[in-house]
């Protein structure tokens, strides 16, 4: 038997007890049988007494001292993960222009070079629709021989 833990409720103290051969538990109060165990709660040390609990099971009194968790380290802590790669087609005058606690004077300038490059890749965009909309230049046909009569 285990003795898990306790807590104090309206209807009085209750006690964590399991039965680890038969995966079972309870909560049990003090002069009380409790079939799913078939135990009754005898005697309870509190914190002064290093929290025990005493017992009585198939006629036998066990003192039982409340189950103590054990922390198990699970290993090192992750890294943190790498900085995302720094966007290539954003030139640095719009990263650069970011601050923290921007002034007013500083956020003009950011919308400045996103402006700036806003209009620059509009252009870029104009100048290959512009290429891609040029007439064809007129090929010359190929001379193909007079057709020969019979």
């Amino acid at each position: 038997m285990e003795f898990r833990g306790f807590m104090d409720t309206p209807d009085g103290m209750r006690f964590r007890v399991y039965d680890p051969a038969r995966k079972a538990g309870a909560w049990v109060k003090l002069n009380e049988r409790d079939a799913t165990l078939d135990l009754v709660a005898k005697k309870f040390g509190g914190p002064p007494d290093s929290e025990t609990l005493e017992v009585e099971h198939q006629g036998r009194t066990l003192t039982l001292a409340q189950r103590v968790s054990r922390i198990v380290s699970s290993g090192a802590a992750a890294q943190a993960a790498p900085p995302p790669p720094a966007m290539s087609n954003v030139p640095a005058a719009v990263t650069q222009a970011v601050v923290v606690n921007p002034t007013p004077v500083d956020e003009a300038k950011r919308l400045e070079a996103v402006a700036s490059e806003v209009a620059r890749r509009r252009a870029l965009r104009e100048q290959a629709a512009q290429q891609v909309n040029l007439p064809a230049q007129p090929q010359p046909m190929p001379a193909q021989p007079p057709a020969q009569r019979r």
